[in-house]
């Protein structure tokens, strides 16, 4: 039968259902309507299947170990996934429909007939069937011709930013991961090739494993060779570039070049850029538990990056509610997930689409090097879905932004997709500095929204003004890398003692500067005793934990400019030092000056004290000396 009577046979097959359609209109009701009209011209379409049953991620909070957090969501998604998508899945296999079934989301991808969309529709545990199409993702706003010898310095915007001088402090984002969720990445780039996590020095040879993914696998027209990382654009190569990118002879380019990139394809084309809603689930499942080439079940969330950078917009028929499930599960895995605001400016209300709208995304607007606002960065309030969220979170550079692009050469590109890796080098520079900080989404954004620099716009939208902070234009305006560092919860302790007798009253205060970025969590103060020694008294609105060879205090939260006084009476000491050191949620173990022990016991003075002590200390010996005297003199 040719296409044309397949054709006709549909058409006619709608026109004689039309009854028992209007009859049934439970299962209709689950469909998106452009997916029942494309139905009615075409034999097949891809669409969408939402499941209803969602996974709880909540207890991934609670865990202080990113790779934890990400197994957790995996683990807890895949078991969603696997127990409420198997009626779904055995139907699909029956019917021999080509399918893709995803944890992250709870969905399957279904290339089906209007016979099998009806079947899957009508399954109890269907929430709902989205139409899908393809999606432009924002091209840039405009392109300088390559430049086959740019000029050797640190890119205008890394300089504006002021990541030289974190750099000079030492920080470079060693021990950082980021991923670049784009079209690609030209990995052999001489400003790249080094900063991959898969690039073996020594050998001078590359590993793809865990570091690269191909969402369009062998069906992909632009890229030989689906198992190795290309870039049919140019577009994630100068977003990788901003990143990391350095070539070790003075094109400084990236904000943190000394962390590693791994990368996902999902924009296909060459021209703008395509992408699918399967191509961006695929690429975000493989962020949060990056696997082997084409082995999935060799899923490890130990090895996903730290931060993910999105330089793109699913402009039309993508489906909110599943793309806003993939980000909460990025946020719940510990991943910063910095997103492009989008290049529909400069209008209100111009951020309209996945993933810049959602709360989760790290949504970020464009500026140039003057710290004017980019007339194309797109503005805020978000009302796409109502909510009148204010967007973006922060601006960073995006005006002629020098970076690496194909053939080994460098490009300047305008674009607000210019503007998110920025962003996404300044997480990188933040966790380096300071590991705790990792898989901690909220403070990482807190700490770069807190120290970003204001910006004078003159702008009004959705009743905010560059008076207020943050504001629909600029958010809590550009941001700036050496503030974001210096101003991280750093805590500082002095510990001092007293002794009386056997007893010996030991002081910890720890404080946090009164500019430090957010308050510190969790602060903890952790006393190692001598054997022997015992605590027999806390001074402090901390309750005094089981006696062990390490005590521990804990207060939930300290402010930027407090101090917490812990004071505790303990018996036994001798002359053995008191040790202790303070660590909270977001600040590393740091040790406070040791203390002596008790003079009674035969130690030394603690620190701190006068030598006076001493001699107030053997005044008792003295007298027992001259009594000792007298009861034997002659009479």
């Amino acid at each position: 039968m040719n296409s044309k009577r397949i054709a006709l046979c549909i058409s006619a097959w709608l026109c004689v259902s039309t009854a028992s359609w209007a009859l049934d209109v439970d299962w209709r009701a689950k469909v998106d309507q452009q997916l029942l009209s494309d139905l009615q011209t075409l034999t097949t379409v891809d669409f969408m299947v939402q499941l209803q049953d969602q996974a709880d991620l909540s207890g991934a909070e609670a865990l202080t170990d990113k790779a934890a957090k990400g197994r957790f969501v995996m683990q807890t998604l895949q078991a969603t996934a696997q127990r409420s998508q198997a009626p779904l899945l055995a139907l699909l296999q029956a019917r021999g429909v080509t399918h893709r079934a995803f944890w992250i989301s709870n969905a399957v991808h279904v290339q089906g007939t209007v016979a099998d969309l009806e079947a899957v529709a009508r399954l109890p545990g269907v929430a709902h069937v989205h139409w899908l199409q393809p999606i432009p993702a924002p091209a840039p706003v405009e392109q300088a011709a390559p430049k086959q010898t740019p000029h050797k310095a640190v890119e205008a915007g890394v300089a504006l930013v002021r990541a030289p001088e974190v750099w000079a402090a030492g920080i470079n984002g060693e021990g950082i991961v980021v991923g670049d969720h784009d079209i690609g990445v030209e990995w052999t780039h001489p400003a790249l090739q080094d900063k991959y996590r898969g690039w073996d020095p020594g050998t001078r040879t590359g590993s793809h494993d865990y570091n690269w993914r191909n969402a369009f696998g062998a069906s992909d027209l632009f890229c030989a060779d689906p198992g190795e990382p290309c870039d049919s654009h140019g577009h994630g190569t100068h977003t990788t570039g901003t990143m990391v990118g350095d070539d070790g002879q003075g094109m400084q380019i990236g904000m943190a070049p000394g962390a590693e990139w791994i990368a996902c394809r999902s924009l296909y084309d060459p021209i703008v850029g395509l992408g699918t809603v399967p191509a961006y689930m695929d690429c975000m499942e493989w962020m949060i538990a990056p696997y082997p080439i084409d082995d999935p079940a060799g899923a490890d969330p130990a090895m996903a990056p730290h931060v993910v950078n999105n330089s793109w917009g699913c402009l039309e028929g993508c489906a909110p509610p599943m793309l806003d499930d993939l980000n909460k599960a990025t946020k719940a895995a510990g991943i910063v997930q910095v997103v492009s605001a989008g290049n529909d400016g400069s209008e209100c209300s111009t951020i309209a689409f996945p993933l810049a709208v959602y709360e989760e995304s790290f949504s970020v607007g464009a500026t140039n090097v003057e710290d004017v606002m980019a007339g194309f960065s797109s503005r805020g309030p978000v009302l796409s879905d109502l909510s009148m969220r204010v967007k973006p979170n922060v601006v960073a550079p995006g005006v002629s932004t020098l970076s690496a692009t194909i053939n080994g050469e460098y490009a300047a590109l305008s674009g607000t997709s210019m503007a998110g890796p920025h962003v996404a080098g300044l997480v990188a520079l933040l966790l380096s500095a300071e590991p705790k900080l990792i898989g901690r989404v909220d403070d990482v954004r807190a700490i770069i929204e807190q120290t970003a620099v204001p910006i004078a716009h003159g702008e009004t939208c959705g009743g905010t003004t560059d008076a207020d902070i943050p504001n629909n234009t600029s958010g809590y305006g550009r941001i700036d890398a050496y503030e974001a560092v210096t101003r991280r919860p750093v805590l500082a302790v002095d510990a001092s003692g007293s002794a009386s007798g056997n007893s010996l009253t030991y002081v910890a205060t720890v404080s946090l500067p009164a500019d430090a970025a957010i308050a510190a969590t969790g602060v903890t103060v952790s006393v190692d005793l001598p054997a022997g020694a015992t605590v027999t008294a806390v001074d402090s609105s901390v309750q005094m934990p089981t006696t062990k060879a390490t005590e521990q205090y804990q207060i939930d939260s300290l402010a930027p400019g407090g101090n917490w006084a812990l004071s505790l009476t303990i018996e036994g000491a001798g002359d053995q030092p008191i040790t202790a050191e303070v660590e909270a949620d977001q600040v590393s173990a740091v040790a406070a000056p040791a203390v002596n022990g008790t003079a009674a016991a035969g130690g030394q003075p603690p620190s701190g004290s006068s030598g006076a002590w001493g001699l107030w200390a053997l005044l008792p010996l003295f007298l027992a000396a001259s009594l000792r005297r007298r009861s034997v003199s002659p009479r």
